[in-house]
C-alpha cells in the first residue's frame, strides 16, 4: 500500500513557481526547489518527475491562472479603454507588486530563455502566446466588436498584448511602477483611438 504524500501539491507547486520566477529554469537548483517546496528529492521525483517536468507543470498552472485573470480584466469596464486599462494595471500588480520583488511574468521572462534549447518549453510558450492572442481578440470582439471598424479588433488586441509583454520585461529590468503605469495608460488610450471613441 502506497504511503500518502506528506505535503500539499498545490503549495509545493506555488513554491516552485516562485523559485523558477526568481532564478529561471537553468539557475534553479534541485536544492533551491526542494528547500522552498519542503520536500526531499525522492518525493519531488515521485510527485513531479525531474526538474524539466516540474517546470512544465509550473508553466501550465501559471498559464491557466494568467489567462483566467486576463479574461476577468477584459470583462471589466464599460469601454475598450477601461477594459484595456484593467488588463494592464492587473498585470502590473502581478509583475511588479507594491510589496515584493519585481520579477515580471514567469512565461515571458523565464520560458523565453529556455525555449531556444528546449522544444517542450518552446511548445508551451508558443501555445501560451497563441492562447492569449485568441483570448484578447475574442474578449474585445464579444464586448466591443460591434463598435469597431474592420481590423480594429486585431489591432487593439495587438496593442494590449504588446504592452503587457513590455511591462513584464521592464518590470524584471527594474522599471518603477510609475513607469509601468504610464505605459499601461498610453496603451489603453491607444486602443480608444483605434476604436474612434476618444474625444
Amino acid at each position: 500500500m502506497a504511503r500518502p504524500r506528506s505535503f500539499d501539491i498545490d503549495e509545493a507547486l506555488a513554491a516552485a513557481t516562485q523559485v523558477f520566477l526568481a532564478r529561471g529554469f537553468d539557475s534553479a537548483t534541485l536544492e533551491d526547489l526542494t528547500g522552498a517546496m519542503g520536500v526531499n528529492k525522492p518525493s519531488l521525483y515521485a510527485a513531479f518527475g525531474d526538474k524539466e517536468a516540474l517546470y512544465a507543470r509550473v508553466l501550465g498552472g501559471y498559464a491557466a491562472m494568467a489567462k483566467s485573470a486576463m479574461e476577468a480584466a477584459l470583462n471589466a469596464g464599460d469601454t475598450l479603454e477601461q477594459a484595456g486599462r484593467q488588463l494592464l494595471l492587473g498585470a502590473i500588480e502581478v509583475y511588479a507588486p507594491a510589496k515584493g520583488n519585481h520579477l515580471g511574468c514567469l512565461i515571458a521572462t523565464t520560458a523565453t530563455t529556455v525555449a531556444g534549447s528546449n522544444a517542450a518549453v518552446r511548445t508551451v510558450l508558443a501555445t501560451f502566446l497563441s492562447d492569449v492572442d485568441r483570448l484578447i481578440n475574442a474578449a474585445i470582439k464579444r464586448r466591443f466588436g460591434g463598435d469597431l471598424a474592420d481590423g480594429s479588433v486585431a489591432l487593439a488586441a495587438d496593442v494590449l498584448s504588446a504592452a503587457m509583454y513590455s511591462i513584464a520585461i521592464r518590470a524584471r529590468a527594474g522599471a518603477s511602477r510609475r513607469q509601468l503605469s504610464a505605459i499601461a495608460e498610453r496603451a489603453a488610450a491607444t486602443t480608444s483611438v483605434i476604436a474612434g471613441t476618444r474625444a
